[in-house]
């Protein structure tokens, strides 16, 4: 009896132990999936698949992230050659390095985007990366990006999708179409946009900032022309867009800086925005109309003297006619 007593005893702790452990392991699981589960409600960092443990951990302080509660992904080959599109050159084993943070905000707020490493991210702008983000139907939010190491950017723009696609997935085979379709017209606008930026970055009436504000006003305006665009055939389409592009692009004061080849492209990446699912979303024009605002007042290398240069040369004209008037009066009055 007493053995049979003894064995009881040893059965009932194994069975206590192993319900703990099951209970425990239940809650760590709880705990992840609730994590996951809370979405929007709790930040979401996405960090290069490249990083040492210690990088990323180097990673998360630059993007300054003090929640106790995140969503955490990692961006690896296949996403870069997903979300990238306008490098071709990546692979399934591709490394991303450079990371994002996202953390949504108050309706109305827009996008905004700080790169905490600007000295280690060389091929992307911040301003470039708000555009891409709403293009691709990223609202409302507050976005950082950094890396350890110098890159172009690229990890960290294919981390912003990642989340949004993971965070907010797709409810349709459709929706999930148009988002694909969405991005690759950003993509589309974020290749040409750096080419250009590169081409003019030296001269002194060119900004980055200007060029996003007049990208949006493109977009505003394709938003409100699009009745008209959608009965026209892809040449006269192009022509009128065409029309807005150069007037856009006067507007900011880049008419010289900008030449024909890059007009002809911003045509064209513009008129494909046109065409996506994007031109329909009013949404979007509140986010377009909220960064072009914030860049015209805040934008850190935004040329705000377009007006005045204009008022100023304008002034000149009138003096110089008005000495042209004068004089002729007189040589007519004395001949």
């Amino acid at each position: 009896m007493k053995i049979k007593k003894g064995w009881n005893k040893i059965l009932l702790l194994g069975f206590v132990a192993c319900l703990s452990t099951f209970s425990l392991s239940s809650a760590f699981a709880d705990t992840t999936e609730k994590a996951k589960d809370e979405g929007w409600d709790i930040p979401s960092v996405a960090l290069g698949n490249g990083l040492t443990e210690e990088e990323q951990t180097q990673t998360l302080e630059k993007l300054k992230v003090t929640e106790k509660s995140y969503n955490t992904f990692y961006v690896n080959g296949d996403d870069l050659v997903k979300y990238v599109t306008d490098i071709d050159s990546f692979t399934s084993e591709s490394k991303a390095y450079s990371s994002a943070y996202m953390v949504r905000t108050k309706e109305g707020s827009g996008v905004n985007v700080s790169i905490e490493t600007p000295d280690t991210i060389t091929s992307r702008t911040e301003a470039n990366y708000r555009n891409a983000a709403i293009t691709s139907g990223v609202y409302d939010a507050d976005i950082r990006i950094a890396s350890v190491r110098v890159m172009d950017g690229s990890g960290a723009l294919a981390g912003i999708y990642k989340i949004y696609d993971e965070v907010d997935p797709a409810e349709s085979e459709q929706e999930e179409n148009e988002r694909t379709q969405n991005r690759e017209v950003a993509q589309e606008e974020s290749a040409v946009v750096s080419e250009i930026s590169e081409e003019n970055k030296e001269k002194e009436d060119f900004s980055d900032d200007n060029l996003a504000v007049a990208l949006a006003d493109i977009k505003l305006e394709l938003q409100n022309i699009r009745d008209e665009l959608s009965k026209m055939n892809e040449e006269e389409g192009k022509a009128r867009v065409k029309e807005v592009v150069v007037e856009q692009v006067n507007n900011q004061g880049m008419g010289d800086v900008i030449n024909g080849d890059q007009i002809n492209s911003l045509t064209n990446i513009m008129y494909n925005f046109s065409q996506a699912p994007a031109i329909n979303d009013q949404e979007i024009s509140k986010q377009l109309t909220s960064l072009k605002d914030d860049l015209m007042e805040n934008g850190k290398d935004f040329l705000n003297n377009t007006k005045e240069k204009l008022t100023s040369e304008e002034s000149q004209s009138f003096f110089a006619n008005l000495w042209d008037s004068i004089r002729t009066f007189f040589q007519n009055l004395f001949s």
